[in-house]
């Protein structure tokens, strides 16, 4: 199942821009639609949305919640193994490993773009080595 949006919207678009999938479409002023085959379930749209219109997989709204408290991955450098899997499956390229130059072994991934990470955790989800944490603003 994919996330929803309720008849709360107020068709703003806030929650077309951040989608990374382009998954949401809708015109001004109108509810819009979640297209689940294009939904990757990273919580974003819900978190922007300003009239809590955002519905998960299970039907409980997605808090609304500050772009500075949505949490970030922090990748433990002395854990990563430099697989790469973390960057492969990020969905805005906010992750990349440190120096393509360096050899696996002393290579790391890294959050290069903190500002297009859309909290989605999986970069986390897909780390074999637990390398990585989401974690908020403190």
């Amino acid at each position: 199942m994919s996330y929803s949006i309720s008849e709360l919207c107020n068709g703003c678009g806030a929650c077309i821009k951040m989608c990374p999938e382009e998954a949401i479409s809708g015109d001004k002023k109108e509810q819009h639609l979640i297209n689940a085959s294009f939904c990757i379930e990273c919580g974003s749209c819900g978190r922007i949305c300003p009239e809590s219109a955002v519905r998960d997989d299970k039907g409980a709204v997605v808090a609304k919640m500050k772009k500075a408290y949505w949490p970030k991955p922090v990748i433990d450098t002395k854990h990563c193994s430099a697989c790469e899997n973390c960057v492969a499956v990020c969905p805005t390229s906010a992750l990349a490993m440190a120096d393509e130059r360096l050899p696996l072994a002393k290579n790391w991934a890294v959050l290069v773009q903190p500002g297009k990470c859309v909290s989605c955790g999986w970069c986390k989800d897909n780390c074999f080595f637990d390398a990585i944490i989401m974690e908020g603003a403190k």
